[in-house]
């Protein structure tokens, strides 16, 4: 007979082996048991994607999806997307149980889907439940994004009606402006029309974009527009997003050189300390400008966008920037309860706007 068979140590030996193995496989079982409790209720299918997305953060998007319409509830969800980036951590969104959708959220999804993506960390997400909202999130282009590799720009595609365009390492495309007035326009008029308020919202909003970056890195960020037809209504709206430091933590961290250094310091006694959205209403109406720099506006930048609107070359003309939402149209100037990381602009173009034969 073998030695270890009869030799008291051996004998301890594999006794205590075979309480190892005893209590291990009681783990084991203990495991597997919690695993099907886990799925229990639960279809073939809904298993699958559980076990698919483990090790996902799951984040629930919310119920009523738009940036115009529900901006505190877009930057809460936008910000537990921007910890979990933040920390590398692999991101399902959960669509699903959404009952209203609008372009300014898709856009914003989409932007912060490829944050994710030009790291390397993995993004994914379901459909609404709802028929018509799936459809529109099909529509746009977001799933094909998603499983797109990221790039440094997205092209603009010629006749497609609903669709999302990016630029990196840009700070103007003035090309983009013409090629999107004549397809907008026919999709109003049914004919190529001139619309000067487009063109000169589309350049002062890219030419923002460097003005409001970061110093040490103008021209790196990337900016988004998404163009979105409604032939029904003869009306394209429009959606143009700016992550960066957006506009007032830019105008604090202007350098000595730069004519908007000091900007709070010098507008103490109009406004209050923190009062983001009286600043941004002076900053459209030209008085900032004039205040700080001791110069007349002269047409450029964000008041030149607000002129086109007061000239009503475009419509419904939103803008949100750290913690100050805006319906210009309506001069509604309101702080927000949390901070977006950029500036977001809304506007539309329809058959009341004013518009010129098209002579290009």
């Amino acid at each position: 007979m073998k030695k270890y068979f009869i030799i008291e140590k051996y004998k301890k030996r594999n006794s205590r082996r075979a309480k190892k193995i005893h209590s291990r496989n009681l783990k084991s079982k203990e495991k597997k048991k919690l695993i099907r409790k886990n799925y229990e209720g639960n279809s073939k299918i809904e298993v699958a994607e559980k076990k698919s997305l483990k090790g996902y953060t799951k984040i629930t998007a919310p119920v009523k999806f738009s940036f115009t319409k529900y901006p505190t509830e877009t930057i809460d969800f936008i910000s537990k997307l921007e910890r979990q980036y933040e920390n590398r951590k692999k991101v399902f969104v959960n669509l699903s149980k959404i009952i209203e959708l609008d372009y300014s959220a898709i856009a914003v999804l989409v932007s912060v889907m490829f944050t994710f993506k030009s790291r390397n960390i993995d993004f994914n997400g379901n459909f609404p439940e709802n028929f018509i909202l799936k459809k529109m999130l099909i529509d746009s282009d977001f799933f094909k994004y998603l499983n797109r590799p990221i790039g440094d720009k997205l092209e603009y595609s010629i006749g497609k009606k609903n669709q999302i365009f990016t630029r990196a390492n840009k700070e103007v495309n003035s090309e983009l402006g013409l090629v999107v007035m004549e397809e907008a326009s026919q999709t109003i008029w049914n004919e190529k029309r001139i619309c000067k308020g487009l063109q000169r919202t589309l350049l002062e909003l890219m030419h923002n974009t460097n003005n409001h970056a970061d110093e040490n890195a103008k021209g790196v960020k990337h900016w988004w527009l998404s163009v979105n037809h409604n032939a029904k209504e003869n009306k394209v709206s429009f959606v143009f997003i700016d992550y960066g430091v957006g506009i007032f933590e830019s105008l604090k961290s202007k350098p000595p050189t730069n004519k908007w250094f000091g900007t709070f310091e010098k507008i103490a006694t109009r406004v209050k300390y923190g009062s983001n959205d009286e600043v941004l209403k002076l900053l459209l109406n030209g008085d900032l400008h004039m205040t700080v720099t001791g110069e007349h506006f002269r047409g450029k930048g964000l008041p030149g966008i607000k002129q086109v609107q007061d000239r009503n070359q475009i419509s419904n003309l939103h803008l949100i920037s750290n913690n100050v939402y805006s319906n210009v149209g309506e001069d509604k100037y309101q702080k927000l309860k949390n901070n977006f990381s950029g500036t977001f602009a809304y506007w539309e173009l329809t058959k009341s706007n004013t518009n010129i034969e098209w002579t290009i």
